[in-house]
């Protein structure tokens, strides 16, 4: 989070929480659930292009919203790393003596 470095305050927790909260509902729900109503409609569509056309969109976007949990997930465990790595407010007592 933007000039928020301390990754035990609350509103860095709390940042986290929404960034999963959103993937998961508006990628992940989302395109489950329009991939899954374009397949149970498939008889809908004319013959040609337009439902081979419409899975490949949706396969595509999925594929897309893959890398993106990916790249979430790697920005999580970096910033999990981060704040184990720092020193604490011992190490740096004792550091000093």
């Amino acid at each position: 989070m933007s000039g928020v470095r301390d990754e035990k305050m609350r509103v860095v927790q709390l940042e986290w929480v929404f960034n999963w909260l959103a993937f998961f509902t508006a990628r992940l729900g989302c395109h489950v659930l329009i991939t899954y109503k374009l397949i149970r409609d498939a008889h809908k569509f004319e013959r040609g292009v337009a439902l081979p056309l419409a899975l490949t969109g949706m396969a595509g976007m999925n594929l897309l919203n893959f890398f993106l949990g990916r790249d979430l997930l790697k920005a999580y465990r970096r910033e999990q790393a981060q704040f184990l790595l720092k020193p604490g407010p011992i190490l740096e007592a004792s550091e000093g003596a």
